[in-house]
This record gives C-alpha cells, structure tokens and sequence, in this order.
C-alpha cells in the first residue's frame, strides 16, 4: 500500500510538471511572432532594413578618398577660377566685350554681404553694368559669360531695346575674390 501511494504521488507529481510544461509551450505558441511563418516574415524584415540601411551608407564608402578629391578640386577651383586681384575681374570684362563685340557703360564694382555657406578666404564682389549692342552680340556676351574663366553668377538682367536696332542689357553679377593674407 505504501509502494501504491508513492507511485501515486510521483505520477501526479509528473502528471502536474506534464500539466504545466503543455501550459508552457501552449503559451509559446499562442505568442504573437513566435509561429515559423511570423519568424520568416520577421527575417526577411530584417533583411529588407539591412539593404536598405546598406544603400543609405553607400555614398559614405570611401569617404576619406572622396574628400580628399574635393580638396583638390577646391584647390583648383580657388587656383584657375577665382583671381586674387580685382584688376583681373575688370580685364576679363573687358576682355569679355572687345570679344564679343558689345559697349559696356560705367561698371560699378561692390563688395558684397557674406553669406552663411560662402567658402572661406573668398570675398563675394557684386558688379552691375549695362551693355549695349545688336541682339545676337547681347545673347553672346551672356554666353561666354557664363562660360568666362573666372566665377561669374548673373543674378538679374533687364533688356530694353533702344533705336536703329541696337539693345540695352542692363546686367547684376557676382564673382569672387581671394583674399590675400
């Protein structure tokens, strides 16, 4: 009898750890994510957000080589584009004109407010002139303008047609000085 009720207690000791590991895996698999699909689906998540994450950073490989090019290329933009004398601005106008064949009337030079993301040891310099000649001389001296050696931003222009066919283009650009130190 004693043997009976010894291995009556340890069958409902087992029955009872029985009882509670199924409550227990009952409860992981009724938990939320925990299913083999809602795993894949959960990897294949994560794995979307690695790609992504990895195309965001792309543009960051290779950074030290990236930066260095652009030192360079400051270094030639400050060097080839950018004079370091405002007697160089007024000869390449006047280079500007004698080329493209119009009359340039009382150029005003002025130093313009520094703006937040101007590059350093640059001075921006405003210049406004009005220029007269045949349509098709205007339109060229616009072009190699733009084009010119040097840094030149037109900011405005004002064209008025004036007698006998000839053209009156009142312009505002900016360039850039070096500073000299």
């Amino acid at each position: 009898m004693r043997n009976l009720a010894l291995t009556r207690k340890r069958f409902m000791i087992a029955l009872g750890v029985m009882g509670l590991l199924d409550v227990v895996l009952l409860a992981y698999l009724m938990w939320p994510g925990s299913s083999p699909s809602a795993l894949e689906s959960q990897r294949k998540t994560l794995q979307e957000q690695a790609r992504s994450l990895s195309r965001e950073v792309a543009p960051l490989d290779h950074m030290d080589v990236k930066l260095a090019e652009t030192r360079k290329n400051i270094g030639t933009l400050y060097k080839d584009r950018i004079p370091h004398r405002s007697s160089q601005i007024s000869q390449q106008l006047e280079k500007l004109t004698r080329e493209t064949g119009v009359k340039a009337q009382s150029i005003r030079y002025s130093a313009a407010r520094p703006e937040k993301g101007d590059l350093p040891d640059v001075q921006r310099m405003g210049i406004e002139t009005t220029v007269t000649g045949d349509y098709a001389k205007i339109a060229r001296f616009i072009n190699t303008l733009e084009q010119s050696e040097l840094v030149f931003i037109i900011d405005q222009v004002t064209l008025s047609e004036q007698q006998g066919g000839m053209v009156s283009l009142q312009i505002k650009f900016e360039t850039f000085l070096r500073e000299t130190t």
